[in-house]
């Protein structure tokens, strides 16, 4: 591995009371934004598929990171129990939000319901945690999860919404139909391609196993039938990660879950077609993608097994190889699995921002910075 020069590291947002994670950083216009997942701070790890208070903050920055603005809900604050979300800046200060939203029941009412077979219940997402690599919650909540977890998780819905003010306001939205998929979950937003075709890559949420695009030719108000980007026997896709290259072509990162590495497939025809997947030989996830000045792009990733870091590669022929072997570590001091999800943006003068969630020295799950250049 090898060091980043210049790192200054610094808090974005801490909530002593939240736990804030899983961030997403984007450019609209002159400011830099970042949606985040904020969800009340409690005595164990809660990430979205478990946690039905879950809400998307925005900050946003217009001195390129020195400062950032109070947190605010969006779309609005009738708006709980998401995934995840990801940002499209579609040019103009036009801004997409896309949301997947789970259907949430008290556990009353949830033992109750006419369809009872197709809800988590508490003791379903207890067996989900005590099954996970990522949180250590299973065994806190396992012997008395209907008093820890009193709520049962249904279905849900993927949400887009329009800004046409850089994300102050969302008074438009549509409800993409991804049938046949059960819903779309993406953390990473979309890309627009030159003829103005925006491509949002989702996940089959809550399977999390395969990969779906879809695409609208009107900035985002109504949505084509999905297109299988990724879905291969035996394998677990989720959290794409685009990338519109110099060439036309699309390139999407995927997590892969059973290997806890990222696989790769291409577009040349709009996101009509994909490659197969393949995989990467970069061992952590999920992506970010960002092209740098000179040509290569930048894969930013996490590492919670083994060193705790957030690391970034690079490729010189469009995502086709990556240099995985001698990984560059943006922050490699970091206490505890509870980290990850880094979005990387090159500002001027080859100064690199890093955002991503991790603990600070008090103990509080946060949302931090670091800032950077390129090693010579």
């Amino acid at each position: 591995m090898r060091a980043v020069r210049d790192a200054e590291h610094r808090v974005l947002h801490h909530d002593p009371h939240g736990y804030c994670a899983h961030p997403h950083l984007v450019r609209c216009g002159g400011e830099l934004l970042v949606v985040l997942n904020w969800s009340p701070r409690r005595a164990f790890v809660l990430h979205p598929p478990q946690e039905p208070l879950v809400h998307n903050l925005l900050t946003r920055s217009a001195d390129e990171g020195a400062s950032w603005s109070a947190p605010v809900v969006v779309p609005d604050y009738g708006w709980s129990g998401v995934e995840c979300a990801g940002l499209t800046d579609l040019g103009g200060g036009r801004l997409m939000l896309n949301q997947w939203r789970f259907r949430w029941h008290p556990l009353p009412t949830a033992r109750r319901h006419p369809n009872r077979a197709a809800l988590a219940f508490p003791s379903d997402l207890a067996a989900g945690l005590l099954d996970s690599s990522e949180l250590d919650s299973g065994g806190a909540v396992a012997a008395d999860p209907e008093r820890l977890m009193p709520w049962a998780r249904g279905l849900g819905t993927t949400y887009v919404h329009l800004s046409p003010d850089g994300g102050r306001t969302w008074p438009e939205g549509d409800l993409p139909d991804v049938q046949p998929f059960a819903g779309g979950y993406g953390m990473r937003g979309g890309v627009v391609l030159g003829d103005g075709t925006v491509l949002l890559p989702l996940c089959d949420a809550p399977r999390y196993a395969s990969v779906f695009v879809l695409r609208s030719d009107d900035g985002g108000h109504t949505w084509s039938a999905p297109v299988t980007a990724a879905a291969v026997d035996d394998r677990l896709f989720e959290e794409p990660a685009p990338l519109l290259l110099p060439s036309g072509r699309v390139l999407l990162l995927l997590r892969e879950n059973r290997s806890r590495s990222l696989w790769s497939t291409r577009s040349d025809d709009g996101g009509l077609s994909w490659s197969p997947p393949e995989p990467t030989g970069i061992g952590g996830y999920p992506a970010h993608l960002c092209p740098l000045p000179d040509g290569r792009v930048l894969c930013t990733y996490a590492v919670r097994h083994g060193p705790r870091a957030i690391l970034a590669v690079t490729s010189r022929d469009e995502g086709r190889s990556w240099d995985a072997a001698a990984p560059l570590v943006v922050r490699g001091d970091l206490p505890d699995k509870d980290l990850g999800y880094p979005c990387t943006l090159a500002l001027s003068g080859g100064w690199m921002l890093s955002v991503y969630y991790a603990r600070d020295e008090t103990g509080t799950t946060c949302i931090q910075a670091t800032g950077w250049t390129l090693p010579g």
